[in-house]
């Protein structure tokens, strides 16, 4: 059994780690549930482990009301397992947290109250409060981010306004992607009716006009995969990926076109995610054409991450998530890591002219430097710059 606030148990099965502690966040939300373990840092931590399980929660809410019992089963059985997990993983300390469908399910109570005898201190996150941790999200992995950040869900939709590292309007809306079809089915005019209706509560409609829509939950995530295909576009990366205001529109119009099959050839595409693409796709285009913003912006990180974000110190926070992540990678695959500093400093005079963020680029080059050294002579270069170009930075 876990300790309150998710602290495992101190015995033979768990060792205490003292450096390079995991941290497991277990997501209870409306359309999956998911397990990430985090490692290193805690301004950029590694994830070490990410599973989920697509259980459906929110699926009848907007019919009964209620979480249905095929889907607690699966909950149940998905919150066993997680946990099981944390245990062989030894991890440190668990976070969990459920969104809309728990909060808004008559029947919420009944899971939670399951989750805490498995072990879990589940912390029900209020619609502003999940606003705020998706923001601060996207505000961890794309500091400079200005403009609306959009949250969605399987049961709500978050919308946050941010500039210069804060967190200024928060809203949510029973919007999710499991709620867009049915309003759907009442005719297109229906779900225009309701995003009209919502974004009129904002007071946005002047003020957040031509500012960037930052893309957050694992639906948006899917169609901006689909965009990357459709573009051609040469690297497979999702975090801070742009697509023009038109794209939006574009998305239904494929969609419209593409069956199952050729779906499941999209690379890094969750089959899982399939079923409610078409529905994602016109709630986004509606709400970036009614916004009138000016582009798109995908972000990797979301609610887990902005949790993990309001946790560090403002010191930490303010740290450059990209050197601190090769920094981090450096010192457990570099010789001497600290020469990635001195190395810096060396060739710092000969790029004099060139513009302040090209020197940050640099430096992440020093950070990597020595990552290669265990490879063959004749390989090394390779070895750095596959590093350099794969790792997994934001």
């Amino acid at each position: 059994m876990l300790a309150k606030k998710g602290a495992l148990p101190h015995s033979a099965q768990v060792k205490k780690r003292t450096s390079n502690r995991r941290t497991a966040i277990v997501d209870i939300g409306s359309n999956s549930i998911r397990l990430v373990v985090y490692q290193g840092p805690s301004r950029v931590p590694a994830i070490l482990f990410n599973e989920k399980v697509m259980a459906g929660l929110g699926k009848e809410l907007s019919t009964t009301g209620a979480i249905a019992k095929d889907s607690m089963a699966l909950a149940v059985r998905g919150l066993k397992r997680f946990h099981r997990l944390c245990l062989e993983m030894e991890v440190d300390n668990i976070k969990s947290f459920a969104t809309a469908a728990v909060r808004d399910a008559s029947n919420g109570e009944d899971l939670l109250k399951v989750a805490h005898e498995i072990g879990y201190d589940v912390a029900v996150l209020q619609g502003e409060e999940e606003a705020e941790s998706a923001a601060l999200g996207v505000i961890s992995g794309i500091p400079n981010a200005k403009g609306i950040v959009g949250d969605l869900g399987g049961g709500s939709l978050e919308l946050a306004m941010v500039d210069q590292g804060k967190v200024l309007e928060r809203f949510s809306f029973p919007l999710g992607v499991l709620r867009v079809a049915d309003l759907r089915a009442k005719g297109q005019d229906a779900l225009k009716s309701q995003v009209r209706k919502m974004l009129k509560k904002t007071g946005w409609e002047k003020n957040a006009q031509e500012l960037p829509f930052y893309l957050v939950g694992g639906s948006w995530r899917s169609l901006a995969r689909l965009d990357m295909f459709d573009s051609k576009y040469s690297l497979p990366v999702i975090h801070n990926y742009e697509m023009e205001q038109r794209r939006a529109q574009r998305l239904v119009s494929r969609l419209a076109l593409l069956n199952k099959e050729k779906l499941k050839a999209v690379p890094g595409l969750s089959t899982s995610r399939i079923p409610t693409l078409k529905d994602a796709a016109w709630l986004l285009s509606m709400l970036v054409r009614y916004l009138n913003s000016s582009k798109m912006v995908v972000s990797a990180y979301g609610v887990r991450e902005g949790l993990l974000f309001q946790s560090i110190s403002k010191q930490e926070a303010a740290r450059d998530p990209l050197l601190l992540a090769t920094e981090d990678a450096g010192s457990v695959q570099a010789r001497f890591p600290a020469n990635s500093k001195l190395l810096g400093k060396w060739i710092a005079e000969i790029f004099s002219d060139d513009p302040a963020e090209w020197h940050r680029i640099r430096q992440a080059a020093c950070n990597l430097g020595d990552v290669a050294w265990r490879a063959n002579p004749n390989f090394r270069a390779e070895r750095g710059l596959e590093m350099g170009l794969h790792g997994n930075w934001v």
